[in-house]
């Protein structure tokens, strides 16, 4: 299985973004819970010190630009160094559809 997702909407007044997957599978994912769970070297280390990353529940997705293997997603805090790797969106479980 092509491990990206066929079709991405990011709903910005919802606050969730969906993901279509070729084998069907269909997540919803809170811009929220995406901050919190931020793949990169800074927030990584912050959860490796037992230190927790709170994002605020108005938190959105400003922008998402594709670098082949994830997604580089930009949040309205201000944080886009994250680079979401497809195969870690896809393990991501929150309100699947």
């Amino acid at each position: 299985m092509k491990m990206k997702p066929e079709h991405i909407k990011v709903d910005v007044s919802q606050q969730i973004l969906h993901l279509y997957w070729p084998d069907s599978k269909v997540q919803a994912l809170s811009h929220q819970v995406l901050r919190e769970q931020c793949p990169c070297g800074f927030c990584r280390a912050k959860r490796l010190r037992q230190q927790e990353i709170i994002a605020a529940p108005d938190t959105t997705i400003t922008a998402m630009f594709d670098q082949g293997y994830g997604a580089q997603i930009c949040f309205s805090d201000g944080h886009d160094k994250g680079i979401f790797p497809w195969t870690y969106l896809y393990e991501i479980q929150q309100a699947e559809l």
